[in-house]
């Protein structure tokens, strides 16, 4: 847990200091929409205006995006720490790899987020909720880190660890819901692009490509077996032969 949090610090201390080019940034954003205009995947515009007509899926996701994202993850690797020790560590080596490789594309590509695009048409509920920076006021760098998304990279990474361990069906079904309700959490509030989340999958499939975290029943050694040798067919009894032989002798005591 430390390792991950010192990690989340650097990365957090790095981007808010990085030379970043709000200029670079907003192009590479428009850029990322015009692209998504080509293949006719734009629907972020569309969703973040649905959403704002609905308060309480508003209100669930601008939350879920803020609160759900750093707890969810450490619970996982926590339990993982306490209960798999043997697949911690491949466990902690990708979260690790997704935040390095999330760092190095945010230092060679920054990218703003779709609500931060002047003039592209969304509605910042994130920042109308106190969450975040406004489109009229300073913005931190750490805000044009939208490129890859983070959140759906870790909620890959959480669902990845959970099936390969757990053997529960139940668990092993229902923990892929979470990555599905982040990706729309992350686009209806306009913190990220389609491509984002693409790319975000691909951060985290690629690092459990580098380091596949083993299955539970892989890792269990199978405890002490209990052998019951049979007599060989030579040294077995006749029972009958042994209840003619003590007939005499039970008779005489009886009598």
């Amino acid at each position: 847990l430390l390792v991950v949090l010192c990690l989340l610090r650097v990365y957090d201390y790095v981007r808010a200091h990085a030379e970043v080019r709000a200029g670079a940034a907003l192009s590479h954003g428009w850029q990322l929409l015009g692209l998504e205009g080509l293949w006719r995947i734009d629907v972020e515009r569309t969703l973040n205006h649905w959403a704002q007509r609905h308060d309480v899926v508003t209100f669930l996701a601008n939350h879920w995006y803020q609160f759900a994202h750093i707890p969810v993850t450490l619970c996982v690797l926590a339990w993982v720490w306490v209960r798999y020790p043997e697949s911690y560590r491949r466990s902690r080596n990708t979260l690790v790899f997704i935040n390095v490789l999330g760092l190095a594309v945010f230092l060679v590509l920054p990218v703003a987020p779709p609500r931060l695009l002047p003039g592209a048409g969304f509605i910042d509920s994130v920042a109308n909720a106190g969450f975040g920076h406004a489109q009229d006021g300073p913005i931190a760098a750490d805000q044009y880190g939208a490129m890859p998304s983070l959140h759906l990279a870790w909620a890959v990474w959480c669902t990845v660890v959970v099936r390969r361990i757990v053997r529960r069906v139940w668990w092993r079904r229902s923990c892929v819901v979470y990555p599905v309700i982040t990706t729309i959490a992350v686009v209806l509030t306009g913190n990220h692009y389609l491509l984002d989340v693409v790319v975000g999958i691909g951060v985290a499939l690629f690092a459990f490509a580098l380091w596949p975290v083993p299955e539970a029943a892989a890792l269990e050694v199978p405890g002490p077996v209990a052998v019951i040798a049979l007599p060989a067919a030579s040294d077995r009894i006749d029972l009958r032969e042994a209840a003619k032989d003590e007939a005499p002798s039970f008779a005489k005591s009886s009598t």
